[in-house]
C-alpha cells in the first residue's frame, strides 16, 4: 500500500483558500473535518472494517487538487411546477443563495457531523476527506406535503489522471414529501485513475417518502470510496437501491437510521466484478425507535480472479421493540479463482423482536445448465439466462424503466458476448 500527501494541499491554510467566500459555518466543518483526517491514522490490517481492503496506490497529493470540475457534473432541470411549490434542486453554493438556513440547519448537522465517527462507521478517514475538500454535489430539499413525480438525476464524471472528486450532497424531505433521485458515477477521461469519494445524507421527517437510486460505474483504474447514509423519522420509507460495478476497487458504506417509530426501509443492491476488481459492500442498519422495519437484500456476481467482501449489520438498540429486520447477501462465483466474504451480523440490546439474515455463495449448479443446453441453448445463453433470473429480484427494484434497461445492458457488457 502507497500512500502520499502534501501538507500544502492538505492543511488549514490550503482549505481556507479554497473555501474563501463561503459562509463562516461551512467553513468552520471544513476545518473540523480536515484536523479529524489529519490526526486520523490510515486504516489498516488491525481494523475489522478495512482489513481485508487492498488499497493499492492512492495519490492525496493529485487527489486533493482542485481542478475546473465544469462539465464532470450535471443536474437534470426542475420542472416549474416543483418550483412554483417550493422545491429546492440545485448545487451547494446555489443552495446557500436560496435559503441561508438550509445548509446551516442540516449539512454535517445531525447525519455526518464532522470528525465525528458514528456508530457503524462511515468510510473512516475517508469520511473526513470528504467533509473537508468537497467540491461539487447537490442538495434537494423538498417542503412539506410536496410531491415530487419526476426523477432527479444528477450524474458526476471523475477527472483525468490521478485527480481526485468529492461530491457531497444532501437530501431533505419535509413532512408528507415525496421524491426520486437518481445519483450517477460515471467513468470521465481514459486515463482517469483517481479517488472518486462522495457522500450522501438524507434526512426524512415524518411520513415523508424517497426513491433513492445510486448508480456507481466508474473507469476501470478508479478508486470509489462512498457513504450514503439516512436519517429516518415516524412513518417515514426509503427504497435505498444501488448497483456497484465500476472501479478497480469500490467500498460503499450504506446505512439508514430508524430515530422514530413506523418508519420502513429497503435497502438492495447489485455488485459485479471481473478480472481483478475488489468490491466491499458494508450495510448498517440501525434500529433506535421501535416499530419499525428494514428490509435488506444485496446481490453479486464474480467472475475472473474478482474478489467480494460484504459486511452487514443490524443494531438494534434497547428502545428498539417490536422491530423488524431482515437482512441477506447472495453471491454467485462465476469462475474457480473469483471469492466473496460475507459477514453479516446482528448487534439485539431489545427483547421483543423479530430479526434474521443470512448468506449464500456458489457456483452455477451444472444440472441447471445441462437443461437449459438441452433446450437449445448455448453454454453461453443458459449461463447468461440464469444471471438474468438472479439479478431481476434486485433490479425490479430500482422501479423505473429509464434505470432498469440501460443497468441490463451495463451488466451484460460484463457478461460478455457469446
Amino acid at each position: 500500500m502507497s500512500l502520499t500527501a502534501t501538507p500544502s494541499l492538505l492543511s488549514a491554510e490550503a482549505l481556507k483558500a479554497r473555501s474563501a467566500g463561503e459562509p463562516a459555518y461551512l467553513s468552520e466543518r471544513r476545518l473540523k473535518a480536515l484536523d479529524a483526517f489529519l490526526t486520523t491514522p490510515m486504516p489498516g490490517r488491525t481494523d475489522e472494517t478495512w482489513r481485508r481492503v487492498e488499497f493499492g496506490t492512492i495519490d492525496f497529493e493529485a487527489a486533493a487538487q482542485r481542478a475546473p470540475f465544469a462539465g464532470l457534473q450535471t443536474i437534470n432541470a426542475l420542472s416549474s411546477t416543483a418550483q412554483d411549490k417550493g422545491v429546492f434542486w440545485g448545487t451547494p453554493q446555489d443552495a446557500v443563495k436560496y435559503d441561508s438556513d438550509l445548509l446551516q440547519r442540516y449539512w454535517n448537522t445531525t447525519v455526518f457531523i464532522p470528525g465525528v465517527q458514528g456508530v457503524g462507521g462511515a468510510g473512516g478517514k475517508f469520511h473526513y476527506l470528504n467533509q473537508a475538500l468537497w467540491d461539487c454535489g447537490y442538495v434537494l430539499h423538498v417542503p412539506k406535503g410536496v410531491a415530487i413525480e419526476a426523477p432527479l438525476h444528477s450524474t458526476f464524471r471523475s477527472r483525468p489522471g490521478a485527480d481526485g472528486i468529492f461530491p457531497r450532497n444532501l437530501i431533505v424531505v419535509e413532512e408528507g414529501g415525496s421524491a426520486t433521485v437518481i445519483e450517477e458515477y460515471l467513468p470521465g477521461a481514459a486515463d482517469s485513475s483517481g479517488l472518486v469519494c462522495p457522500q450522501t445524507e438524507i434526512i426524512l421527517q415524518k411520513n415523508a417518502t424517497l426513491r433513492y437510486i445510486l448508480l456507481q460505474t466508474t473507469g476501470p483504474q478508479t478508486v470509489y470510496i462512498g457513504a450514503h447514509h439516512s436519517h429516518q423519522y415516524g412513518d417515514s420509507r426509503l427504497t435505498n437501491v444501488s448497483a456497484h460495478l465500476g472501479a478497480r476497487l469500490s467500498k460503499a458504506f450504506v446505512s439508514t437510521k430508524m430515530l422514530e417509530p413506523g418508519g420502513h426501509a429497503y435497502l438492495s443492491g447489485l455488485y459485479y466484478g471481473t478480472g481483478t476488481q475488489r468490491v466491499h459492500m458494508d450495510t448498517f442498519q440501525h434500529h433506535v425507535a421501535p416499530n419499525c422495519t428494514t428490509d435488506l437484500m444485496f446481490k453479486g456476481a464474480l467472475d475472473n480472479k474478482a474478489r467480494a467482501v460484504y459486511r452487514g449489520m443490524i443494531r438494534l438498540e434497547p428502545g428498539a421493540q417490536k422491530t423488524d429486520a431482515y437482512q441477506q447477501n447472495r453471491t454467485l462465483l462465476l469462475s474457480d479463482d473469483a471469492r466473496v466474504d460475507s459477514i453479516p451480523g446482528l448487534e439485539i440490546l431489545a427483547n421483543d423482536v423479530r430479526c434474521t439474515h443470512g448468506a449464500t455463495a456458489g457456483q452455477i449448479d451444472p444440472t441447471i445448465l445441462f437443461y437449459l443446453m438441452s433446450r437449445g441453448l448455448t453454454k453461453f445463453r443458459a449461463r447468461k439466462t440464469v444471471m438474468d433470473g438472479f439479478f431481476e429480484e434486485v433490479m425490479l427494484r430500482f422501479g423505473l424503466e429509464s434505470v432498469i434497461e440501460p443497468l441490463r445492458e451495463r451488466v451484460d457488457g460484463k457478461i460478455g458476448n457469446e
